[in-house]
């Protein structure tokens, strides 16, 4: 029963990845549903006005990102507590590596050096429900 309980998690993992990661919209579209999912960025250190935030790479990945969030909301409230620890450890491994690419972008504009340094916090707004 474990063994059916691991394979249909990592079956909702795969149509997943299929359906939504690899089937980006375009460009335009997927900079519009960002707005949409309530991105926020907040310097850390340095001046952002300096930083390219239209880069195709980066769009893409809090693109991937913010879908992750959602099918992280949408299916862990369903799964009983065996399938979440399988789910759990999925989730995080294809989070980092997300959090990963995102750290490695190069989000600096052309006219500014190597030397330019920054660091930023992207974080999601949560939506307001009246409570």
């Amino acid at each position: 029963m474990k063994k059916k309980q691991k394979n249909d998690i990592v079956s909702i993992f795969q149509n997943f990845q299929m359906e939504v990661l690899n089937r980006k919209p375009t460009h335009n579209q997927m900079f519009d549903e960002i707005r949409m999912m309530r991105f926020k960025v907040r310097p850390v250190t340095g001046d952002i006005s300096a930083l390219d935030f239209d880069n195709t790479t980066f769009i893409e990945t809090l693109w991937s990102l913010g879908k992750l969030d959602e099918f992280f909301h949408s299916t862990v409230d369903d799964l009983d507590k065996a399938e979440k620890q399988v789910f759990f450890r999925l989730f995080d491994d294809l989070y980092q590596d997300y959090h990963e690419r995102l750290n490695d972008i190069n989000i600096r504009a052309d006219k500014f050096s190597q030397d330019f340094a920054f660091e930023v916090e992207i974080y999601r707004e949560k939506g307001n429900n009246g409570n």
